[in-house]
Order: C-alpha cells, then sequence, then structure tokens
C-alpha cells in the first residue's frame, strides 16, 4: 500500500470516530459531526479515488510533494479546527437540547420578526422572477438550465445576493413556529421554502440541498419533534455524496437524458481527473509551492470588497485598487484546470498561511462553540448560528472566501430583523444550565 493511502485512511478512520460519537439526534448540526463527517465524504473518499484512479497526474503531484502536503494540511485542519471547538466550549455546559421552559417572544416580537420575515421573502421572491427574467424567463431558467447561462457579474450578483436573504425568513419563521407551537410559521417556511426547493429539483444545486437540511432538521431535533440515530445520520451523508456526484450532470439537458444508471456510471467511472475539485486543491498547493507566494488572509478581505462595494457606484477601477494582491495562475501547464472547479478549504489555507494555515479552522471552530454554547440563551444568537452552519460547512469542502461576506450579511439581517430581549427572562434556563452542572 502506498504509503499517502495509508495516511489518508488513518485520517479517515480518526475523523469517522469522532463523527460517530457525535452522529445522533441535535449534536448532528454541530460543529464536532459536520466538521468530521463533511471532511471524510467530500474530501478524503474523492481524495483516495485520486490516488487509486489519477495515475500520471497522481505521480506528478506525488513526485513534487504536493501529495505530501495536501495529507498535512487536512490533518491540520482537522486537528485544530477541533482543538478550536474544545476550547470554545471550554466552561460550559453542553445543552444537547432546548431545555423545557424556554419563555416565548412577546406578541410584538413575533409580530415585528414575522413581517420582517415576510419582507425579506418578497423582496427574495421578486429578485428571482428579475433573475429569470434575465435568462429568458422564469420556464427558461428553471426547465432548460437559464440559470447557467447567465454571465455572473452586474446585475446577476446583486439579484442572486437578494434571493439568498430567504434563508434568513426561513429561519426565522422556523424559530417562530418552535417557540410559539404556531403552525402558521411552519407553512409560512414552507411557503419561503419554495426558492431553495426549486434551484435543488430543477437546477440541481447541491448547497441548497445542505441548507435546507440544516435549517429544517435543526429545529426538528433541537426542539425534540424527532430523532435521528446514527445510521440515519450515515445514510443521509451517503445521500449526499450521491447528490454531490450526479448532480453536476444534471445541469444540462444531456445529463437530464440519461437513465440512472448512466448517471451514477458516470459520475463514478471518470475518464479524467484534471477535473475535480480535489485536482484543483492540489493545483492550488502546487503552485505555492512553486512560486513561494502566499495571501496572508487576502482571500478573505478581497471577497467583503467584492461582495459590498459596488462596480457601478464606485467604478471598476476604484473597486480594483480596493482588491490586494491575490495568486495568479499564469506560466503554469495546470491552469486550464482552475476556474470552474471548488477550490477545497484546506488547500486555500495553505495559499493564507502556508503549513500554518490550519489556523483559519482553529479560529473557525472556536467561533462556532461559543455560538452553540449561547444558542438558547439569546435568540439572535442561536437564529444567527442555524444560518452561519452551512457557511462552516462549506469552508471544508468548497471555498473558505464566502465564509466572511455571509457572516457579515447574517450578522446584519439578524441584527435588523430579530429585536433584542429586554430585561433578563433567561432565569429559568440559567437555574436548568446550574442543575445540569451540579449532577455532574
Amino acid at each position: 500500500m502506498d504509503t499517502s493511502l495509508a495516511i489518508l485512511i488513518l485520517i479517515g478512520v480518526s475523523l469517522a470516530v469522532v463523527a460517530i460519537r457525535n452522529g445522533r439526534n441535535a449534536d448532528i448540526f454541530t460543529f464536532p459531526f459536520l466538521f468530521p463527517a463533511v471532511t471524510l465524504a467530500f474530501v478524503l473518499v474523492e481524495f483516495s479515488d485520486f490516488m487509486l484512479n489519477a495515475g500520471i497526474l497522481f505521480e506528478i503531484y506525488r513526485d513534487t510533494g504536493t501529495v505530501t502536503i495536501a495529507l498535512f494540511m487536512i490533518a491540520s485542519c482537522a486537528i485544530l479546527g477541533l482543538s478550536g471547538y474544545a476550547l470554545g466550549a471550554r466552561g460550559t455546559v453542553k445543552m444537547r437540547t432546548a431545555p423545557s421552559g424556554l419563555q416565548p417572544p412577546s406578541e410584538r416580537d413575533i409580530r415585528y420578526m414575522h413581517i420582517a420575515s415576510i419582507v425579506l421573502g418578497a423582496m427574495s421572491f421578486a429578485a428571482f422572477l428579475a433573475l429569470a427574467s434575465l435568462s429568458g424567463g422564469v420556464e427558461a431558467y428553471v426547465f432548460y438550465s437559464g440559470s447557467y447561462s447567465l454571465e455572473w457579474r452586474g446585475l446577476p450578483v446583486y439579484l442572486i445576493f437578494v434571493v439568498r436573504l430567504v434563508y434568513a425568513s426561513i429561519v426565522i419563521q422556523l424559530w417562530l413556529w418552535v417557540r410559539t407551537k404556531r403552525q402558521r410559521h411552519l407553512r409560512w417556511a414552507a411557503l419561503f421554502a419554495l426558492i431553495p426547493l426549486i434551484n435543488i429539483i430543477f437546477i440541481f444545486r447541491r448547497s441548497e440541498v445542505i441548507k435546507l437540511g440544516v435549517f429544517f432538521g435543526y429545529f426538528l431535533t433541537n426542539y425534540r419533534y424527532i430523532s435521528i440515530g446514527r445510521v440515519p445520520a450515515f445514510l443521509g451523508l451517503v445521500g449526499m455524496y450521491g447528490v454531490f456526484k450526479i448532480f453536476p450532470f444534471l445541469r444540462n439537458e444531456a445529463g437530464k437524458q440519461l437513465e440512472m444508471n448512466e448517471l451514477i456510471d458516470k459520475a463514478l467511472d471518470r475518464k479524467t481527473y484534471e477535473d475535480t475539485e480535489i485536482a484543483s486543491g492540489l493545483f492550488r498547493i502546487y503552485h505555492s509551492m512553486e512560486t513561494g507566494f502566499f495571501e496572508y488572509g487576502a482571500v478573505f478581505y478581497n471577497a467583503v470588497i467584492g461582495q459590498f462595494v459596488p462596480a457601478g457606484l464606485v467604478g471598476t477601477s476604484i473597486k480594483s485598487m480596493l482588491m490586494l494582491p491575490m495568486i495568479e495562475y499564469t506560466d503554469s501547464s495546470f491552469s486550464a484546470y482552475r476556474f470552474y472547479l471548488s477550490p477545497m478549504g484546506f488547500a486555500q489555507a495553505y495559499q493564507q498561511f502556508w503549513l500554518f494555515g490550519g489556523v483559519i479552522f482553529f479560529a473557525l471552530g472556536f467561533f462556532m462553540a461559543r455560538l452553540e454554547s449561547r444558542r438558547f440563551d439569546n435568540r439572535r444568537i442561536e437564529i444567527f448560528l442555524v444560518l452561519m452552519i452551512p457557511s462552516a460547512v462549506f469552508t471544508v469542502s468548497a471555498d473558505l472566501a464566502l465564509f466572511m461576506p455571509q457572516m457579515i450579511t447574517w450578522l446584519i439581517v439578524t441584527l435588523i430583523c430579530v429585536p433584542k430581549v429586554l430585561g433578563s427572562p433567561k432565569a429559568s434556563l440559567a437555574q436548568q444550565r446550574s442543575l445540569v452542572h451540579q449532577g455532574r
């Protein structure tokens, strides 16, 4: 057995143990389960496939030391991410589900949050229709892959930003449902979920599956409407891996004509590995190794500028001046394989801070632990946490750069749409925490 494969298996087994320990009920939607489980299912499985079948491409990366660096980064990001979470959770009493006796919000706050959610939802639906009109209308956008014909710059970028505000509408309505027990809020959440459902069923967006699953699953498990054992959790992860592999082939008319067995064969039987996410991540590491150029956090700063500084108002030249230097992929025979692939979080971490890139995931784990430990104390924190869970998941298998602008967006939306609790209605919760602590 190749040494690299043996190390990969060791990392995978270690992460599997951590995931299995936390793979039940509400724990499924916490960092200690999602982080190792997603790393295992969407990074390590793909990496093992690459090692076993990529042939000469794998040999190039192995001989240049790129694979060794990649394995180190995966392991260090996993260890530091979980260590950051452990440090953030230290000194807190872990409450696996919502304690009984939580006070419902006041009628005034319910009305405010309900109206704010509807306003966001209406804006999202209007932006969705406007976005569809740019690709030939709703029918072309939904049924004939019109969204993939759009050039994602200028107006479409602004519109998709507004469309995604519907996630906040869904989470607010679900929070109101579990806290007030009023079924109308669940119906509103289902209505707002139509946009993500359209994106899943007709446009085959993988990220929407995770988001809807997290939003509904979090409240159903944390407020004890359903129980999920380890086996269903594992099967759900396998299902997500199937979605991850098959959905990209359904985004054009040729793929939609294939039978299910043909889709599975096409997804599993690759003729080339140069266009995989793992190859994209390895290329990024290889390029930084060869050039010695690192970004030192520029990916986060530039993502914020790219999201919140509109070139239409300040001008393209001024916006470009605000950007920090980024790695350019010229002078490399591998550059043709980069732009249409997810960059992979472990590779981006290396691009930022060399072998110390894992500190990014240490900070991420600490951040998520602090939110989780206080989620039942403060309505703003709980709603913000649920909105941020998918963003934390995507740092592993997709793009680190998305985290900062999404964090800023959901923080602002939460502060505006969720009123602060006045007074101190947390006495019963504080007492329960004390009782839990005494019982240990």
